[in-house]
């Protein structure tokens, strides 16, 4: 029960299918989002509760399946998701090219609809990108350029981009102040790397460069000295990782150095590897995220009735 409600029970390996010379498989595994090939999945909230990331990710472990696999199947059930991400995409307005959230976020981060995850925009763009590439149609290449447009827009325009250390740095959850979401802003990331690769879209390779370069420069604030942080939001206690996130810190950063090698990331990766080894750390950082919790519950009624959520 505690390792569900932790987020304890997911892999989300490397991806296996990674090509150097383009997009091909991506570059963590999210086969487990998709254990079938049925779209819609049975439990796909409706449009005006979706948490867009996860379907996002389900469409990403669908073409994963596809490449391992060869099935057709696998690949009809990707393009469903691209045709559902083309249709529910924001044309006009402040949110063009967004794909809006139209419920507050109920736990964790005091967010109010409508709003925007640039870690949905990222991993939108590089589910639509690989379609393109394997289908033959720009339709989804056009709806991928087109979500990189809140990308270059501040959090407090409605945008996902936020500022450390003085650099950018996109917001899986754009809260005030900013939440600093590890894993979301790598997803984000590769999303502007997916389009500049594919469209030769300038502005978004110069924000994949200049975001990665201030991540990596920031890693430190991530380091709690004996696991990894999963946000850096001012929570009454900090939130560490849980040992999935832990994990998946160490993936998606080893795909960043594969990137980008001349980061000198190696040093953290086999730090944090070194923290998730522990037993006694594992220990620590479970105990650390049931005190989390028990401050800040998923609960959305009764984490709104806690003092600090109500000021907040």
């Amino acid at each position: 029960m505690v390792r569900g409600l932790l987020s304890t029970s997911f892999s989300q390996p490397l991806g296996a299918h990674v090509a150097s010379d383009g997009l091909r498989g991506y570059y963590i595994d999210f086969r487990v989002k998709a254990p079938d090939p049925q779209w819609p999945p049975a439990g796909l909230m409706p449009v005006d509760r979706q948490l867009h990331v996860d379907v996002a990710q389900w469409g990403l472990g669908a073409f994963e399946h596809f490449l391992a696999t060869d099935e057709e199947r696998w690949l009809g059930a990707a393009r469903g998701v691209g045709e559902h991400l083309i249709s529910s995409q924001e044309r006009d307005g402040r949110l063009a090219g967004g794909w809006v959230h139209e419920r507050d976020y109920p736990h964790t981060f005091p967010l109010r609809a409508p709003w925007l995850s640039a870690m949905a925009q990222g991993e939108g763009a590089s589910l639509l990108l690989r379609l393109a590439t394997t289908l033959g149609d720009e339709r989804f290449a056009e709806a991928a350029g087109r979500a990189m447009l809140p990308m270059a827009i501040g959090t407090a325009s409605g945008g996902v981009l936020a500022e450390l250390g003085g650099g950018p740095f996109l917001e899986e959850y754009p809260t005030d102040p900013p939440s600093y979401v590890l894993n979301g802003a790598l997803f984000a990331l590769w999303g502007c790397r997916d389009v500049h690769l594919a469209l030769g879209h300038a502005g978004a390779g110069a924000l994949f460069a200049e975001g990665a370069g201030a991540l990596v420069d920031q890693i430190r604030r991530w380091d709690a000295g004996w696991w990894s942080r999963y946000d850096l939001f001012p929570h009454p206690v900090p939130n560490l990782a849980s040992s999935a996130y832990h994990s998946l810190h160490i993936s998606q950063l080893t795909a960043l150095d594969r990137m980008l090698p001349s980061t000198g990331l190696e040093p953290v990766i086999a730090r944090f590897s070194r923290y998730g080894a522990s037993r006694r750390n594992q220990a620590r950082a479970t105990a650390a995220k049931v005190a989390f919790r028990l401050l800040v519950p998923r609960n959305p009624l009764l984490a709104r009735r806690l003092p600090w959520a109500r000021t907040a």
